[in-house]
């Protein structure tokens, strides 16, 4: 019996477990998701200082300032940003200070530079100003203790700036997945070579590579292999020694389908075999030890699909990352949708956005060969089994893919 798209995801997170935890240089380690929760070990800003370039003041002292009664008050000097003031500042008194330069003691506000004129070596003042104005207090913007990336995190620059303001050159996260790939077939030809009749350019390989590289995973080996079974064989013992081993081609029922016959030789344990999935029935999921191992149909779409729909989240889930897969988003279908399906079809589909509205228009060829389609579309559209006509005008659930149509 053919397992239903969310028990075939169900069993993949539940036989896919996280990997281990290590530390990376912070220079290193953009892609990669924490492995713990990071903590502010101080407060930021670290120390009051200065939101603007101008005079550092006691509010009080200009409580009474407007244009026809300045207020003169004795400049002590002035304060650049690295500086530290150790002379206390008393009513009566300013001090120059730059952007990010420590407020001096005794001072509680920053009148800006503009809104002052010197005259010799006192400074006139023209309006009043709030205690606290244009200063950045310690621990305003995080708080000691505060959690600022939660663990399952994927760093990025953002996160990369942060972790160097609190002084983490060294960062805890999960190791990447290694992974293989091995695309069968005795038709198939290099990308280089000129197809003869009845061969064509092997594909597979290279969109399946780009895509786990989109994840910031480790290629360990790729390799395109002739339906021959000793062949087949070292390629799947060498693609074996990774962390997950993707095998194209081969899954159905077909004389020269050897693949899933030649896994169980060496020791795969299946944990499923076909879905009430399309494009894609033939989906193989199994596991040796520690590497785990799908099975993709040989057509370019379908492989394309599943890579998306299982492939992917399986990899973030071996990496630790916490958002396993984009989420599905509602959008308005603009043509109907009137073939009925027996199993759940997830259509390549076109999604753009109009007047703060998602709308979706499905492809008109859907075939699982097509190649076209993959550049064509930047949306996978959710249809359920024996679903009857979907009008246009309707709401469907779509998958944004990161695709990018001119």
């Amino acid at each position: 019996m053919m397992l239903n798209y969310e028990d075939a995801r169900a069993l993949i997170f539940q036989n896919v477990k996280t990997l281990e935890k290590c530390i990376r240089p912070l220079t290193e380690s953009q892609g990669l998701a924490l492995s713990e929760n990071i903590l502010a070990p101080h407060g930021i800003p670290s120390f009051d200082n200065s939101g603007v370039d101008g005079y550092a003041v006691q509010a009080k002292d200009l409580a009474e300032a407007s244009v026809v009664n300045p207020i003169m008050l004795e400049n002590l000097g002035y304060l650049a940003a690295g500086d530290f003031g150790k002379e206390k500042m008393h009513s009566g008194q300013c001090m120059q200070i730059a952007t990010g330069a420590p407020l001096p003691k005794g001072a509680n506000s920053v009148v800006m530079k503009e809104d002052i004129k010197i005259e010799g070596s006192k400074i006139r003042f023209t309006r009043l100003i709030q205690e606290k104005e244009n200063v950045r207090y310690l621990g305003e913007d995080i708080q000691e203790g505060n959690k600022i990336i939660p663990a399952g995190t994927v760093i990025g620059p953002a996160q990369i700036a942060t972790l160097a303001t609190f002084g983490f050159s060294q960062v805890p996260v999960h190791r990447v997945p290694k992974v293989s790939i091995v695309s069968t077939g005795s038709e198939l030809i290099d990308v280089i070579g000129q197809p003869s009749e009845g061969q064509i350019r092997e594909s597979n390989r290279f969109m399946l590579a780009g895509m786990v590289r989109q994840e910031n995973c480790e290629m360990l080996k790729i390799s395109m292999v002739p339906d021959l079974p000793e062949l087949l064989n070292d390629a799947f013992e060498e693609a074996l020694k990774a962390d997950l081993a993707l095998i194209c081609g081969g899954m159905s029922i077909g004389e020269k389908d050897f693949a899933k016959h030649l896994l169980k030789d060496l020791g795969v344990e299946e944990i499923f075999w076909k879905i009430k999935f399309k494009p894609g029935k033939p989906l193989f999921f199994g596991q040796r030890g520690k590497t785990r191992v799908f099975g993709l149909p040989g057509n370019p779409a379908s492989s394309y699909v599943l890579f998306e729909e299982f492939v992917r989240p399986a990899l973030r889930k071996m990496m630790g990352r916490r958002i396993l897969e984009e989420n599905m988003v509602k959008a308005t279908l603009e043509i109907p949708i009137t073939k009925t399906y027996s199993r759940l079809h997830f259509m390549r589909g076109l999604l753009h956005e109009e007047n703060g509205e998602f709308r979706v228009r499905p492809l008109k060829f859907q075939g699982s060969h097509s190649i076209g389609s993959l550049v064509a579309s930047n949306a996978l559209i959710r249809v359920e089994a024996d679903s009857p006509s979907i009008p246009a005008g309707n709401k469907v659930f779509v998958r944004p893919l990161r695709n990018e149509i001119a």
